[in-house]
């Protein structure tokens, strides 16, 4: 993803009735994956996805231009999840799970929650971010606002606790 288009697109959005919907197609995936990292559930996290959407749209209007108008968007999203959680936290025990595909099959889904559940929140979300999106440690350090040194930490600790776990599914 080019941050100078999307920055462009996030400015149009009140003039061009296109760049929305563009812009949507291009952060789409991102913005969902991000979503999912955090509240490990498909049908609440496409919920929210939609409000992140919503919000983006009514915010555009406001929006200053800037170098990582990702970090805008994904701040948006953290936000909107944070909220979700809270309300969640208010009335009910929140489930934890991970959805995965229907065609997935039931070894592959039980080390994939082995895994899953090895991993603290921030773990999570900068693996996520650096062996799915590709975004780099400071790019990801700026995004989740932690040190370098720590989305460092939490990627290599993270990565060593799946390589174990794998390891024992396998024995």
């Amino acid at each position: 993803m080019n941050q100078k288009e999307i920055d462009y697109l996030i400015l149009q959005i009140p003039q061009m009735d296109n760049a929305f919907d563009e812009l949507y197609e291009k952060t789409k995936t991102s913005v969902f994956a991000y979503i999912m990292s955090i509240i490990k559930n498909y049908d609440d996290s496409r919920d929210i996805f939609q409000e992140v959407y919503v919000k983006l749209y009514l915010a555009a209007k406001n929006y200053q231009s800037q170098k990582k108008p990702l970090a805008w968007i994904y701040t948006i999203a953290r936000n909107e999840c944070y909220l979700y959680l809270r309300r969640q936290n208010l009335t009910q025990e929140y489930q934890d799970y991970l959805y995965c595909p229907p065609e997935t099959d039931m070894h592959t889904k039980m080390i994939l929650e082995q895994l899953f559940e090895s991993l603290n929140d921030q773990e999570r979300e900068v693996i996520i971010m650096h062996a799915l999106w590709g975004l780099k440690h400071h790019e990801i350090a700026g995004l989740l606002d932690i040190p370098l040194a720590t989305s460092l930490s939490s990627y290599h600790r993270g990565m060593k606790k799946m390589k174990k776990i794998g390891a024992k599914s396998y024995e």
